[in-house]
Parts: C-alpha cells; sequence; structure tokens
C-alpha cells in the first residue's frame, strides 16, 4: 500500500495538537489488516449518496462476512449473496471491526462487481487500536446486509433523544476534499453524545486518539458529516446528519512523539466535534442486534500502551 497522503484539513488539525511527527510515523503503518478483517463480525460501509449527504451500510453476522482479496492486493471480497445488496461502481469508507475483541481496521476503495462477488479494492488501509470500544458480541446466525429499511424522521422526535442517552457505539462518516468517503467507530460512556432538538445541535467530546486526525480533519476541511448511533438490543441504527465543525482543545506542552499514551484517564479530552443536524433517519435492522458484553473490560487511554496496541 501507498503511504497515506494528509489533506490540508488532517494537517491543519495535527500542527494544532502537535502530533505532526505522530503522523508522519503512521503515514506507512498498515497492519493486520487482513486478520482483522477475517475475524471482524460487522463491516461498515460510508457511502456517498444524492446531494452530497452520507449515508451507510452494514454487513453482520458470524465472521468471517468477508475474505481479503488474494495478495498483493489489499481489500475485501464479498460473496454473491451479499454483493448484491452493496452499491458497487463508486468509492466507499469501509472499518472492518470485532467490538467484542476490541479490533478495527480502515479499509477505504472502491466497490468493484466481479466473477465471485464484488470486491472492495482498497486505496488505502491500515490498522487502529483498542481504545474506547464497548465490548459487544452479534446475536445474528448468518449474515445480513442493512438496512432493512430507513426513513425520516423529525428532529424531534423523542426516540433521538432515547437513543442518544444510552448509547456508547457510534460510527461517524466524513469524507475528503477528493471525494473518498471515511467511516470511524465513535465511543464512549452512555451520554457521550449530547443533542440538543431545539437549535437541532449535536456534540461530543473527541477523545484522545492515535494522532492522525482522519475523520477530525476531513470534517475540518468540507464540513459534511453523518453519525450513525447503534441501538444495540434492537440492531436499529439513528443517523443524524449535517455540517460539523471540530475544535482542539489539547495543544499544550511538547511535541507527541508516540501514538498511544497511558493517561491517567479514561478518556482524555482531545477536541469537540459540534454538530448542526439537517436531517434525521430511522434505519430499520441496520446490522444483527447484539450483546453488551458487561464483564469484559473496555480499553481506554487508562490502560496501558500494550492493551492499546492492536492485537
Amino acid at each position: 500500500m501507498d503511504a497515506l497522503a494528509y489533506h490540508w484539513g488532517q494537517v491543519e488539525v495535527q500542527e494544532e495538537a502537535q502530533t505532526t511527527r505522530v503522523a508522519e510515523k503512521l503515514a506507512d503503518w498498515v497492519g493486520p489488516v487482513r486478520e482483522f478483517a477475517r475475524g471482524a463480525d460487522l463491516v461498515m460501509l460510508a457511502v456517498a449518496e444524492a446531494g452530497g449527504a452520507l449515508g451507510f451500510v452494514a454487513v453482520s453476522g458470524p465472521a468471517p462476512l468477508a475474505e481479503p482479496l488474494p495478495e498483493p492486493a489489499f481489500g475485501l471480497r464479498f460473496p454473491p449473496g451479499v454483493a448484491s445488496h452493496l452499491p458497487t461502481g463508486m468509492p466507499v469508507g469501509g472499518l472492518v471491526i470485532n467490538l467484542g475483541l476490541a479490533r478495527r481496521a480502515r479499509i477505504n476503495g472502491y466497490l468493484k462487481s466481479g466473477d465471485h462477488g464484488v470486491d472492495l479494492v482498497a486505496a488505502e488501509a491500515f490498522t487502529l487500536c483498542r481504545k474506547y470500544m464497548a465490548p459487544s458480541v452479534s446475536i445474528g446466525s448468518e449474515r445480513m446486509v442493512g438496512p432493512r429499511e430507513r426513513r425520516a424522521i423529525p428532529l424531534d422526535d423523542p426516540w433521538i433523544g432515547a437513543v442518544l442517552t444510552r448509547a456508547e457505539t457510534a460510527f461517524l462518516a466524513s469524507r475528503s476534499p477528493a471525494g473518498m468517503p471515511d467511516v470511524a467507530h465513535r465511543g464512549g460512556p452512555p451520554g457521550f453524545l449530547a443533542w440538543e432538538p431545539a437549535g437541532a445541535r449535536l456534540s461530543w467530546t473527541e477523545y484522545v486518539g492515535d494522532g492522525v486526525f482522519k475523520s477530525a480533519g476531513n470534517v475540518r476541511a468540507n464540513g459534511a458529516m453523518a453519525l450513525l448511533v447503534i441501538d444495540l438490543p434492537t440492531g436499529d441504527g439513528l443517523v443524524l446528519g449535517g455540517r460539523g465543525e471540530y475544535r482542539n482543545l489539547r495543544a499544550k506542552g511538547a511535541p507527541r512523539e508516540d501514538a498511544l499514551v497511558q493517561h491517567r484517564e479514561e478518556f482524555p479530552t482531545q477536541g469537540e466535534m459540534v454538530c448542526r443536524i439537517e436531517r434525521a433517519e430511522r434505519l430499520d435492522a441496520v446490522m444483527h442486534p447484539r450483546e453488551r458484553i458487561a464483564r469484559a473490560p473496555r480499553i481506554t487511554s487508562r490502560s496501558t500502551v500494550g492493551e492499546q496496541k492492536p492485537q
């Protein structure tokens, strides 16, 4: 894989946070993407829709949901039964993730139809750390592509507040200035997503991450965002889409040298994302319902660096 090429929005945020050196080190990082892809029980795809909005398609169920493309290519091959439900011929942001094992990797590229199904041919691929994922397992017994149905709902619908109040798992879709979609996990304790329906304002704290700021940089560059919030017991999802602004709040001290650092806090603040929401959607059966693993520890910034690393 070619090294990551950071656009101006990402570079600007990296400079503010003094993580430029870290980002330069991680530009060549790929890691065990193939292994994580085989073990994922959820593949989340971000797609660009008509009018510039961002949407989601999810594949869930027992692993493996897709197979890595034959070497030396990078990407995923979805079987025919899944392929017929995927939006081929377009760029997508991909995230392979196993929340129970705290494993995830990004695979962004292009969906192309082939003789064996649909291939997600990667333009960029890299492994991510284990932080902030609430452990859960899929209770579905077969592959499923969602959502089964999507419908617009008013911004004052009480279901929005109910979902956000208990949510620990969400996915942020953004896109680069060149139009490449991206999707990233966002997690935190219940209540980490703040919703003000009167002003159609959604906000959350961006916790300390690896210093690349891929999503925050995308939002800085063009503002486009959509957040998919998962209602784990039902497998339904809430999408809130609109325009976001990222503000860095952590810029004091020496430039950061390491991607992973142990902190005293579990959820140390890096910045704040504030979004003006223009649309809300309810996605029925976007994925299989998931069961929270109550006794499994959540990896946070208070965990040791060894625990935070991909494994």
